[in-house]
């Protein structure tokens, strides 16, 4: 008889292994003893432990024998995780189509979004442009997209190929990150992250309010990431799990759900439940029984915003920005606004000290340095600007909030884009012109410092 198990074979082997109270080194061991093959390593343990690869049908068989369980338990495990759709930290827990047909397989077109040729395309497109300022190894998209090596390696040559990604090679790894400029980028980041961006988003958001312990989602969504064809779905259900003796902000929550509404331009419905008990999947917004369900891990911030109301000033530029598509709301380390105001200092440092030497180069850090400024204060409120926008749009945002003062960065930019010209008639600065703008730099950057404490996220109005 044959058995459907939703439990993954990466779970039935580490807690198998924990009851035999074997380490991965001394599993590891016993297989290769057992089976006569030397290849078997505590990193091979690791992987299937990790869910980063299923143990073929051989080596199950070993691996019943040395942790006495069943094989026909084992496939059973090993079939359920192939069914576990998985992209970064999401992944199908429950319900999971025992026959899912070719839309879920990794080079089958995904139910999700059906107009990529693979769902390994897509998580890599996912990973990459919701990321624009982090690059990837091929390791680190093949767990995000969740496929193998070989799969990634052909799809990101593919779309470097198209424009959409660049490369670069630190030693001997290839480093994949998204174009920085393109017709086609910010239509596609759009359709990425309304689609294949909901973990990422929804973790973000969700994942900064105290006490989240669990993010489940259900409904519409959570089908077609499992593979189940039909029609797109109108809006994100979700389950919030609330650790022990946490208490349950529903106005807090109420914020993380309009910033994921904006940011996914798509409804956001979730209830509450505590996590002292197995969470019940029928509380999630109109989820049917049986239906796949799929839990995100919660994105801890580096830098948590203070609990204060959003800065007033501004206000109406920052909306008419965000609905222009021009200014993107974010969450997690692109939320953080200290490694900004630590490089600005550091290249305000070394414009001082190039003050009479290269006075051109100096004044080229001190402009990057008033960009990196303008960048702190946005990200400390959850903000971005978006890809294509211009450069112009962080100067424009800090100015309408925070003064006249902040004008200066946008002067600043204009002044720089004169001197990398260097046969124009503007071309060159003085030392005395460098020593003036260092002076107002290192006043955009004290006000910067002193203002993030004051700064709360930035909320959509409803």
């Amino acid at each position: 008889m044959e058995i459907v198990s939703d439990e993954p074979i990466s779970q039935l082997i580490r807690s198998a292994r924990k009851q035999c109270r074997l380490s991965q080194y001394t599993l590891a061991r016993e297989l290769a003893t057992v089976s006569g093959r030397p290849t078997v390593t505590r990193d091979l343990v690791a992987r299937w432990e990790r869910g980063h690869q299923i143990p073929r049908r051989g080596s199950r068989q070993w691996l019943a024998v040395v942790l006495r369980v069943p094989v026909e338990r084992l496939d059973a495990a090993a079939a359920a995780s192939r069914r576990r759709t998985r992209l970064g930290h999401a992944v199908v827990t429950s319900n999971a189509p025992v026959k899912p047909g070719p839309a879920r397989r990794a080079q089958g077109a995904p139910a999700l979004l059906p107009v990529f040729r693979s769902r390994v395309q897509a998580g890599i497109l996912a990973a990459a442009l919701l990321n624009p300022h982090r690059s990837f190894s091929l390791s680190e998209l093949s767990e995000h997209a969740g496929g193998s090596l070989a799969s990634v390696d052909k799809e990101s040559r593919l779309l470097e190929v198209a424009g959409l990604l660049t490369s670069r090679v630190d030693g001997t790894i290839r480093l994949m990150r998204a174009a920085e400029s393109g017709p086609a980028i910010a239509p596609l980041t759009d359709l990425i992250r309304c689609t294949y961006g909901v973990p990422q988003v929804i973790g973000e958001e969700f994942g900064r309010v105290a006490g989240v312990a669990r993010i489940v989602i259900g409904g519409a969504w959570a089908e077609r990431f499992a593979g189940l064809a039909g029609p797109a779905p109108e809006s994100i259900e979700l389950l919030i799990g609330i650790a022990p003796g946490q208490a349950r902000d529903r106005t807090t929550l109420g914020t993380a759900a309009r910033r994921a509404q904006t940011r996914l331009k798509c409804l956001v419905h979730f209830s509450i439940d505590t996590v002292d008990h197995p969470m019940d999947h029928r509380q999630i917004p109109h989820q049917r029984s049986g239906r796949p369900v799929v839990e995100v891990a919660p994105a801890r911030p580096r830098q948590v915003p203070a609990a204060r109301t959003p800065w007033s000033d501004g206000r109406e530029v920052i909306t008419e920005l965000v609905d222009a598509g021009r200014m993107n709301l974010v969450g997690g380390p692109a939320a953080n606004s200290v490694p900004f105001l630590e490089l600005a200092s550091q290249h305000i440092v070394a414009a001082e000290q190039l003050t009479s030497s290269a006075p051109q180069s100096a004044f080229l850090l001190l402009s990057h340095a008033a960009q990196l400024i303008a960048s702190a204060l946005l990200a400390h409120q959850g903000l971005r600007p978006a890809a294509g926008s211009g450069d112009h749009v962080a100067g424009q945002a800090v100015a309408a909030q925070f003064g006249h003062q902040f004008s200066q960065v946008d002067l600043l930019r204009r002044r720089s884009i004169e001197l990398h010209d260097p046969v124009g008639r503007d071309s060159q600065a003085t030392d005395e012109e460098v020593r003036t703008y260092l002076a107002t730099v290192r006043t955009l950057l004290a006000v910067a410092r002193n203002v993030t404490d004051k700064l709360g996220l930035f909320i959509p109005q409803q």
